[in-house]
């Protein structure tokens, strides 16, 4: 039977309550404590779960859970060693078993405070927003005076999108912040702000009006006082006092986007509205005249004029960037190039200036000489206007005209780079971007671009010298330090290097990476989760739920995701096929690097808490075969396609790798759902008839799937999609590439001498001119790929490279 803490010794009691104490960084002396007890007190429960978080935190797992856990077993009922458990599950980022922990804590302790606050923080990390709603309401009943309590239920309503309890919750509480003298006047600005904010959401806008002029005076964030203003008036359609709020906001920051287009619905006028252009057009004008200097007044004609209109707002922020000599106009003008017309427009313009600069070296309707490098930044626009287009050999025989006419700026260097990169001369784009690198040794941008193009060229170690660089000095490991960093492009593309190298273990490693830096973003925001609420900081801690709830539909991470998919794919097919991936090793884990790049041997050492220290971090398994030797690879792949789902789930790629992966598996139901959200999505999209040609085969195949099943899936499919063909659907699209491109990969996949060789044929086409403009580098790069999966002889690769050097004469990559 074991003891409650009033059971025990006086002096056990004591010694207890003083390891509590312990519990942030002396976990030695603490440790020491708990066996004082256990001494004396062998079978104390709550002592020996004390104790298990102690072994916990100095790293020793296994004991740990086995303490606690044995705790628990003696006493049940205890709220401490529910507590501890929880504490513990939550440092190991077990957020939904450390959630259970403590609601079975608060149930045998129901009025523990800091019980119900830790479940309360885990409940809405985990968005259990009901559940976190009785937590706070429990919270606020214990302890009615606590601001951060208050905060915290209008929060978990708000996330319910319950404004009115919301509201309710802040006005409660409104009263006692004139008596809290502990409060500063900023954090009594944040929440009546944030009430306004809640009125405004529960569609009260008369009523936030009239709060947001009661509060002007305590108010310490005046920008965001009067843009609420300008948006309230607006609402409750006061045009002409909502047009002298954004007036004077534009005075403020006439850069601002929100605050023209704002005071221009004050007149009654859209961008997007094609009747109301010219309307449009007359109020920036005017804007323009009084704020001359604003970049975003010159620009932002261009996004809704057209034709003479939109050459005329060109033309006078052209002339200014070359001018000033502005290196990203092109940048801020290739948003435009979606609209054909307007990207014609905009290279004839260009034409014409480059042409009057060379010849007299001013604009047409001028009389002053421009200065002398505005001939070479038209140039250099040009070129990129060539590159945009495809015409990489006018691009570069453009950008050598600029290089000649300033051979010493570095983003001319760049852009060739870019040039030569999407031209297919990777090497070549490699060493004109590090030849850019050394104009400037200081400059990280060019730096970082510097490694990417070395990545993308395969120099992997290079590339790794060259961006420890700019780890600092002290880092013990600088390899980890980038890591560390969280420099997710970097591992990305380091990835996809070591993918086209082959070595997958080490790819795989590169996009763990990748998920892990994305998961400690979404990680981090448990911290805000008391800090917001005590500092009443609530409209940023919203902002920061709402962007935490996005942050996995990053295109870097969606990439890394997809790509370490196709790893396992790949891994679980040369298993099938009797050839698995051998792991790439080192001879033993990688050493630190110092800043040249060469190894450093010793023992490096970190501070880890008070008087206690560790050695530093050394990667144990750098080619990666802890993800070759997984047990499941379609398992592991499946935890990615389960993230891309749930926050991804409208791109049809999303889908095409569910589909590879539950295909797999053999789940055709999975499978089948697959299919109908890429035809959802895309009805006409060129993998759909291999997809179900393939998933018919498979079914086929298994002989282990229910014969009514089967017929189910099959009755589905067919008449989703009727009788269906690869070769068919490829002879119907002779003017795609990648309905060629599909059609091949999935007759690959089908295998069978037929198959492949009716793959083969297909894609020995695809430099045919018949494709046109789907015949892109990256699309040929995909048919060369699929052609050495094909098994096609040495002659038949040469010729597709021969063939496809005509179409990208100067591609080194074929």
């Amino acid at each position: 039977m074991s003891l409650t803490i009033s059971e025990l010794p006086h002096k056990e009691q004591t010694l207890f309550r003083s390891a509590l104490l312990y519990e942030v960084r002396q976990y030695k002396r603490g440790l020491k404590t708990c066996d004082q007890i256990l001494k004396k007190v062998p079978n104390h429960g709550e002592t020996l779960a004390v104790k298990g978080m102690f072994l916990s935190n100095m790293e020793r797992k296994e004991e740990a859970y086995e303490h606690i856990k044995r705790g628990i077993e003696i006493n049940p009922n205890s709220s401490i060693s529910w507590h501890v458990f929880g504490i513990v599950n939550r440092g190991d980022l077990k957020y939904e078993e450390a959630a259970k922990c403590y609601e079975k804590a608060a149930k045998v302790d129901s009025e523990n405070v800091h019980i119900l606050r830790d479940l309360s923080q885990l409940q809405i990390h985990l968005r259990q927003y009901e559940k976190l709603v009785e937590t706070r309401e429990k919270l606020v009943k214990l302890n009615p005076l606590l601001t951060a309590f208050w905060l915290g239920l209008a929060v978990a309503h708000q996330m319910l999108g319950r404004y009115d309890l919301a509201l309710k919750a802040i006005t409660s509480h409104e009263h006692n912040l004139k008596h809290d003298t502990n409060m500063l006047k900023n954090e009594i600005s944040e929440i009546l702000m944030y009430k306004n904010w809640l009125m405004e959401l529960n569609g009260d806008y008369q009523l936030a009006l009239e709060n947001l002029k009661e509060i002007r005076l305590r108010i310490t964030d005046i920008t965001a006082w009067k843009e609420q203003k300008a948006n309230l008036l607006l609402k409750v359609d006061r045009r002409e006092a909502a047009a002298t709020a954004y007036q004077e906001l534009i005075e403020r920051n006439p850069d601002n986007n929100d605050y023209v287009r704002g005071y221009l619905a004050c007149n009654g006028l859209d961008m997007a509205c094609a009747d109301d252009k010219d309307a449009v057009l007359e109020v920036i004008d005017s804007l323009q005249q009084q704020f001359p200097s604003s970049n975003t007044l010159k620009f932002l004609p261009l996004t809704f004029c057209e034709g003479d209109s939109f050459v005329s707002a060109a033309e006078s922020l052209a002339k200014h960037a070359l001018r000033k000599g502005i290196p990203s106009l092109f940048t801020s003008m290739k948003m435009l190039y979606a609209n054909e017309a307007k990207g014609a427009a905009l290279g004839r313009l260009m034409e014409g200036y480059a042409n009057q600069l060379r010849d007299t070296n001013r604009f047409s309707d001028s009389t002053d000489d421009e200065p002398a490098t505005a001939s070479m930044w038209s140039t250099f626009y040009l070129a990129q206007h060539a590159d945009y287009y495809g015409d990489y050999e006018r691009a570069l025989q453009l950008i050598e005209d600029a290089i000649r006419a300033s051979s010493d700026t570095v983003e001319l260097y760049m852009v060739k780079a870019k040039i030569l990169k999407h031209a297919g001369d990777i090497c070549g784009a490699r060493d004109t971007m590090d030849f850019a690198r050394q104009m400037d040794l200081k400059d990280r941008f060019v730096n970082s671009k510097t490694v990417k193009y070395m990545l993308r060229n395969n120099d992997v170690e290079e590339a790794e010298k060259m961006m420890i660089m700019f780890v600092r000095d002290d880092a013990a490991h600088k390899v980890q330090e980038i890591v560390d960093m969280q420099a997710i492009w970097y591992m990305r593309e380091r990835g996809d290097a070591y993918r086209r190298l082959g070595d997958i273990g080490r790819a795989l490693k590169q996009y763990h990476q990748v998920l892990f830096s994305f998961n400690s973003y979404h990680q981090v925001q448990f911290d805000f989760h008391s800090y917001s609420l005590r500092k009443a900081t609530i409209r940023g801690y919203v902002d920061i739920l709402q962007w935490e709830d996005q942050v996995y539909s990053h295109n870097t991470f969606v990439g890394a995701a997809h790509a370490a998919i196709d790893c396992y794919i790949d891994l679980h097919d040369r298993k099938l096929a009797g050839a698995p991936f051998a792991v790439i090793s080192d001879e033993g884990p990688s050493k630190p690097l110092t800043r040249n790049g060469s190894a450093k041997q010793g023992q490096h050492n970190l501070s880890a808490g008070v008087g206690e220290v560790k050695q530093a971090a050394v990667d144990q398994d750098p080619s990666g075969a802890t993800y070759v030797d997984a047990d499941d690879y379609m398992a592991e792949a499946l935890k990615f396609v389960e993230r891309l789902e749930s926050s991804v789930g409208h791109q049809v790629k999303t889908h095409l790798s569910a589909f590879e992966v539950h295909l797999r598996m053999q789940k055709y139901f999975l499978a089948l759902k697959a299919i109908n959200s890429v035809k959802a999505i895309d009805e006409q999209h060129s993998s759909l008839t291999s997809m179900v040609v393939r998933m018919i085969a498979d079914m086929d195949t298994n002989e282990a799937f229910a014969a009514p099943m089967k017929a189910a899936v099959k009755g589905q499919l067919i008449k989703s999609f009727g009788e269906v063909s690869i070769e068919a659907s490829i002879d119907a699209h002779q003017n795609s590439l990648p309905f060629a491109l599909a059609g091949a990969k999935g007759l690959l996949t089908l295998g069978g001498e037929a198959n492949v060789a009716s793959s083969k044929r297909a894609l020995l086409k695809a430099t045919s001119a018949a494709y046109g403009e789907t015949r892109t580098l990256d699309n040929l790069l995909v048919a060369k790929t699929l052609l050495e999966k094909s098994g096609a002889s040495e002659a038949e690769m040469s010729d597709f490279a021969a063939s496809a050097k005509l179409v990208f004469p100067l591609a080194t990559c074929f």
